[in-house]
């Protein structure tokens, strides 16, 4: 049976959270603009809590349940990752509120449902939608009061906000007749922030089909959410003390986590010119694309392999309609959703570079900016900004979001999205920069793969 799995850390058993049987998963605080708790939670004191007092454990069994099975498959066979990227958002929220919670909240605040897409609007959030202006805002007193008294009723003015993914890294595909389950802990605290590590496991079979009931590690993911009042202000969440060997050797990872995006962000290109290296690499890059161009100039058209791909050729995008059925319980639409969609635009852009299909491996980096308003026009850019054509081959995909005025044309970015997909194809063609802003992009990826990802995780 796989809720007898071996397989667990120091006395992190907690009552699971069971399938629905519905698309959104039963509990919800979710992400970019999550979960609030009591209005008194900022003036009570703080309490000091454990990983395990966070817990939380979610299991899909795709083996057994046809409806769910059919919810998640994929083309190939395999499981829809954007639906995963939306079960894991949700997880985080949760995950996090728990750790932020008080012994004093209400039980009717521990479990919140994610509005259903087939749920109408009620009066409330009818008006609060008519009465909104071009940024989003209420303008009308009278419905923003009664919107702020249907949001607080429900979960007070302190909320939970996913301000990154910071990575998630798959070690096999997902396919559809695995059985999984989703384990996820506040690992690391700072003052106004949480690490959440989120574990997926899978419960291998042997020849006879039979379930062993020790669990494999096929994925782990780490967020990073912080609290905030309702005027958008930081507030303090509970501490944090590890108790077992596991929970410590995660706490000190979490401490190098936030020490390396420290280091990273002081030393971005974006605010600081390239280093001695930084500029080496460019000219690297310059005299690559000076070989190919010669190469290319010599190739009659015989061999497919010769050649490269610029990266404004990789370049593609998307308009979606945010309507309300993608809200979340605070009227901004859901964080999950936002990912889901990127990922599938960057899986398309991947798919039309490599011809072969792509697996997706990590999800590098998320970033949520800025939230997403019901009735937005969002537009999804993607590129191809690094490419290994050497075995193991690998493409990485950035996504920007943007919000745009319908009426000015004015665009805001609100999300960047990163994703690293692995390719079984018998070669790759070269991607080439050819402006300063690509090169950029190019040498970020590879300052980014050298510094930060194996602390993140291991």
């Amino acid at each position: 049976m796989i809720r007898q799995a071996a397989y667990r850390v120091g006395s992190l058993w907690r009552p699971t959270l069971g399938y629905s049987g519905v698309r959104t998963p039963l509990v919800l605080l979710s992400s970019p603009h999550g979960a609030r708790l009591q209005s008194t939670a900022t003036a009570r004191p703080l309490i000091t809590k454990a990983p395990s007092d966070s817990y939380v454990e979610k299991y899909f069994p795709f083996s057994s349940d046809n409806a769910l099975r059919a919810r998640y498959t994929n083309q190939f066979g395999g499981i829809r990752f954007g639906l995963i990227l939306e079960d894991l958002d949700l997880m985080a929220a949760t995950v996090a509120y728990k750790h932020a919670s008080h012994p004093e909240d209400p039980p009717e605040r521990s479990v919140i449902q994610l509005p259903s897409v087939d749920e109408p609007l009620n009066k409330e959030e009818s008006a609060m939608i008519l009465s909104k202006k071009k940024d989003g805002q209420i303008t009308d007193p009278k419905a923003a009061e009664k919107m702020a008294h249907l949001i607080n009723s429900k979960l007070g003015p302190m909320r939970i906000v996913t301000a990154a993914v910071n990575r998630i890294e798959l070690y096999e595909e997902l396919r559809a007749d695995m059985d999984l389950r989703m384990r996820g802990w506040v690992t690391f605290v700072g003052s106004t922030s949480m690490e959440v590590r989120i574990l997926v496991d899978t419960f291998p079979k042997d020849a006879n089909g039979n379930t062993s009931p020790t669990a494999r590690n096929i994925f782990i993911g780490l967020f990073t959410m912080v609290a905030r009042d309702k005027h958008d202000v930081a507030v303090k969440v509970n501490p944090l003390v590890p108790q077992t060997d596991v929970e410590k050797k995660w706490y000190a990872l979490g401490l190098e986590n936030k020490a390396s995006r420290q280091q990273l962000a002081a030393s971005s290109l974006e605010r600081n010119p390239p280093t001695d290296a930084e500029r080496a690499l460019m000219h690297q890059l310059y005299l690559e694309d000076h070989a190919m161009q010669q190469q290319e100039k010599q190739n009659d058209g015989s061999d497919p392999r010769s050649g490269y791909v610029y990266m404004d050729q990789t370049q593609y995008q998307t308009t979606v309609l945010m309507h309300p059925q993608r809200r979340n319980i605070y009227h901004k639409i859901f964080g999950g959703y936002l990912m889901r969609s990127a990922f599938e635009l960057a899986w398309n852009t991947a798919i039309l570079y490599c011809h072969a299909r792509p697996l997706i491996r990590a999800v590098d980096e998320i970033t949520f900016l800025r939230p997403v308003e019901l009735g937005s026009v969002v537009i999804y850019e993607a590129e191809v900004i690094y490419v290994h054509a050497e075995d193991p081959k690998t493409v990485q995909v950035k996504v920007e979001a943007f919000n745009v005025d319908a009426k000015t044309g004015h665009r805001t970015r609100t999300n960047e999205f990163h994703f690293t997909f692995s390719v079984d194809a018998p070669y790759l063609k070269e991607l080439m920069p050819r402006t300063y802003e690509e090169m950029l992009k190019c040498i970020l990826i590879i300052i980014r793969d050298i510094t930060s990802h194996p602390r993140y995780l291991r």
